[in-house]
């Protein structure tokens, strides 16, 4: 793999582990919390779903630089 594009993934793993280590905390501290239970429910639900789109922004990323340098 070209040095640069592997420079480029390492960037954007870095974004995203630390995108995913705040989601992840986020559903932690919600879990252990004393909110109600339906409450915690719907704000675990949400951050599932912005996990998910985080995840999918970050492998277009990686995509586009597997392209540019191929």
């Amino acid at each position: 793999m070209d040095p640069k594009a592997q420079k480029k993934i390492d960037e954007i793993m870095y974004e995203t582990n630390e995108k995913i280590s705040a989601i992840v905390n986020e559903i932690r501290d919600i879990r252990f919390s004393k909110m109600d239970e339906n409450k915690k429910q719907t704000k675990c639900d949400n951050l599932r779903e912005e996990f998910e789109r985080v995840m999918l922004e970050e492998e277009k990323k990686v995509e586009k630089v597997m392209e540019k340098y191929q």
